[in-house]
């Protein structure tokens, strides 16, 4: 008999593995595996390897000022907390001939139990379990389908991509960036990312366009018409015989007033009718960056809760797979809706119980379908639910009943008046068949101001019996501030934001975003987060209410790092180049080039910026070169604040060394011996006193400035 080992990314999902092969309990329980004659289940904890810090490539890499970094052979080192469990995994593969890869189904689940057996050298038969859910048909599904790990070679590959070039970004650029911005003043850490970066850009951009802008009143003359009793509305489409703005729109109210003193006893008369029947289909399912979308826009989550809360659901057998960026179902599993619909039925789901399981929608389509399939309710009836996991369970519920309705279906009505010489126009609907949209929770969309909710029969040449008249005052708005959701959104779907000229922008549709779906709602937090790693750090971005928006310091690290490193486009089109190396379009050391060669470029750029002062600091000029300015740095060493000259060539001319300078409430403590004219050092030997290096004069100490009235006794 072969030995089979199974290796799971999580405990939560060892343990369903344990509990499908052996649903009697029939098997060996230790704290780290689960065992049963030849077949073992065993697990990691997420990521148990960790890329290697600077420091471990050298002693020398300890200090920042040393860049770049740049492997040539990659080291991967165990996480501390994670020693023991790999241990026992080493062991276990000893004895091993077959082992079961059973990480989550992306490519970070790929590379997180790949870089395990490559570490381990492993060299036995490998295979594939892709998960999707956990209750016993998902896995049943899963175990028919199982196959050779060599197919996700790729999808591994592109894992160790994103991974060491977050690595390259992250720990070469925050210290070129940081050091060299420390010269000028600075004294936060530009913690650069190649995902934190744009990301953050969006918010301080979308700032810099509200501070900027400046409303503009315009006006509209509206009409509100009637025939058979009905009343309808329509809104005066300016010509160009008027002056209007940029924008198409009338600036001067007296211009209307004209008009309106026109039209008030003029005919009306139908110019135009266009109608279009109109097919809109259910809604497909979540995908995470979808669901967390809905959620924060409907409850106020944030997109942390919701992935929190989704992975719950998940724990508890309730939903599939959280961490998906796929909308799509496998069409195999549109048999398991005479299953799960009941359970929906008895959860309150609206149309759960005349929903038709006879229709297809076009969720079920499996060219669609990526590692993972959308979020949907697996069958197993929810218990003892949270507040908070009930509406989650209901979005995600709702949106899978509606797969089972037809589509709604309504006629698009626009229409045209002529009154005097002058156009109106307006539009309507008139709905066919009300279809899933007659059991969609969702908040409905604003009506269009010139939409009528109900329109008379209207024909081409026919007059209108009654007509009023009235001027709108309107006022141009500036552009929302990001909320945690729609930030999310803008960051799944990049491509929006990328120039209109790039060749890329459509082929960028594909990658569906920045970042993934499991790492987008950490980078939106971090970049809000005032401590790190348990110190204080300066936070990039605040939330006011639901809003987003950048701290002084977020805007400033945009404004001072290259503009590449700002645009989404370049990281979108790094995503796409990882989504060619899953695909095995692109080889993985020509991304690694490219990657290297767009760090040395950033460094380039650190380094001959001259960055601006930090808002609200000045900096005194150096006494000694008056060429260079006096900076404050942080000794973490002897735990206080000082300041040196950033000039590199400014020494004593006493003692050819660098000066020090004591730190007074982020000032520099500058202050002469009265006899000689030369800068007084503070000594901490036998007490603490002020030394003059040319004459050796020295004085008191007192509340931490020399005491020039007193010598030393």
């Amino acid at each position: 008999m072969r030995k089979i080992t199974y290796i799971a990314e999580k405990p939560d999902i060892g343990k369903a593995l344990a509990a499908y092969l052996w649903p009697n309990g029939n098997c060996h329980k230790e704290k780290v595996f689960i065992q049963s004659g030849d077949t073992t289940v065993t697990w990691a904890f997420g990521h148990i390897l960790r890329l290697a810090s600077p420091e471990e490539y050298g002693e020398e890499y300890k200090v920042w000022a040393n860049y770049p970094v740049l492997p040539k052979v990659w080291k991967v080192k165990p996480a501390a907390a994670a020693v023991a469990q790999l241990a026992v995994i080493k062991k276990l593969l000893m004895e091993t001939d077959v082992v079961v890869h059973v990480g989550d189904p992306d490519r970070e689940g790929q590379l997180l139990i790949d870089e395990i057996l490559r570490y381990l050298h492993f060299d036995g038969k490998v295979q594939r379990l892709l998960i999707n859910a956990k209750d016993d048909e998902s896995l049943k599904r899963a175990f028919s389908q199982i196959t050779d790990n060599k197919k996700y070679a790729n999808l591994y590959y592109a894992g160790l991509g994103r991974e060491q070039a977050d690595w390259l970004v992250g720990m070469n650029l925050t210290r070129a960036y940081t050091v060299n911005a420390r010269k000028y003043g600075y004294e936060s850490t530009f913690r650069i990312g190649r995902v934190k970066v744009p990301t953050l850009a969006l918010v301080v951009n979308r700032e810099k366009e509200i501070k900027g802008f400046k409303p503009a009143k315009y006006y509209e003359l509206k009409g509100i018409f009637e025939k058979e009793g009905i009343p309808f509305k329509a809104t005066l489409k300016p010509t160009e015989k008027l002056p209007l703005d940029e924008e198409n729109r009338i600036k001067d109210k007296n211009i209307l007033q004209a008009v309106k003193l026109k039209v008030e006893q003029a005919e009306v008369i139908v110019k135009d009718i266009q109608e279009k029947d109109m097919v809109q289909q259910p809604p497909l399912p979540y995908s995470l960056d979808t669901l967390q979308v809905e959620a924060n826009k409907k409850y106020g989550f944030s997109p942390k809760e919701v992935l929190a809360t989704v992975q719950d659901l998940y724990e508890k057998k309730y939903v599939s797979y959280p961490r998906s960026d796929c909308n799509y179902i496998p069409v195999s599993q549109k048999e398991d809706a005479p299953r799960i619909l009941p359970v929906l039925q008895a959860f309150g789901i609206a149309g759960a119980d005349t929903a038709d399981m006879k229709l297809t929608s076009k969720a079920f389509n499996d060219e669609k379908i990526t590692a993972h399939h959308a979020i949907i309710p697996t069958g197993i009836q929810p218990e003892k639910l949270t507040e908070t996991e009930q509406k989650i369970y209901a979005l995600i519920a709702q949106r899978y009943v509606l797969q089972f309705f037809l589509a709604h279906e309504y006629r698009k009505i626009t229409f045209t008046l002529v009154v005097a010489d002058e156009i109106f126009t307006g539009s309507g609907k008139v709905i066919l068949k009300q279809g899933y949209k007659a059991y969609e929770t969702e908040e409905k969309e604003a009506e269009s101001l010139d939409s009528n909710l109900k329109l008379p029969a209207l024909a081409v040449g026919e007059k209108i019996e009654k007509a009023t008249y009235s001027i709108a005052d309107k006022v141009t708005t500036p552009p929302k501030r990001f909320t945690e959701g729609t930030l999310l959104a803008a960051m799944a779907n990049i491509w929006r934001f990328v120039d209109a000229k790039n060749p890329n922008r459509e082929k960028l549709k594909e990658v569906k975003g920045i970042g993934t779906p499991a790492t987008r709602d950490t980078i939106i937090a971090e970049l809000q987060a005032d401590i790190l790693n348990g110190k204080p750090i300066e936070p990039c971005m605040t939330k006011i209410k639901k809003e987003l928006l950048p701290t002084e310091f977020g805007i400033s690290l945009i404004e001072n790092v290259d503009h590449s490193l700002t645009l989404p486009d370049a990281t979108a089109e790094m995503e796409y180049a990882l989504s060619e190396i899953a695909a095995g379009k692109k080889n993985l050391s020509e991304y690694m080039d490219d990657m290297i060669t767009m760090v040395h470029q950033n460094i380039q750029f650190a380094e001959n910026r001259k960055f601006p002062l930090p808002k609200g600091k000045i900096c005194e000029m150096c006494p000694i070169c008056s060429k260079g300015e006096l900076i404050r740095r942080y000794s973490p060493k002897v735990k206080k604040y000082f300041h040196i000259c950033s000039n590199p060539d400014c020494v004593s001319p006493v003692t050819g060394r660098k000066l020090f300078y004591e730190d007074e409430h982020g000032k520099p403590i500058v202050v002469k011996c009265p006899e000689c004219g030369t800068i007084l050092v503070r000594i901490l030997k036998n007490g603490v006193f002020w030394l003059c290096s040319k004459c050796n004069k020295t004085f008191n100490d007192k509340a931490g400035k020399p005491d020039l009235s007193l010598k030393k006794e």
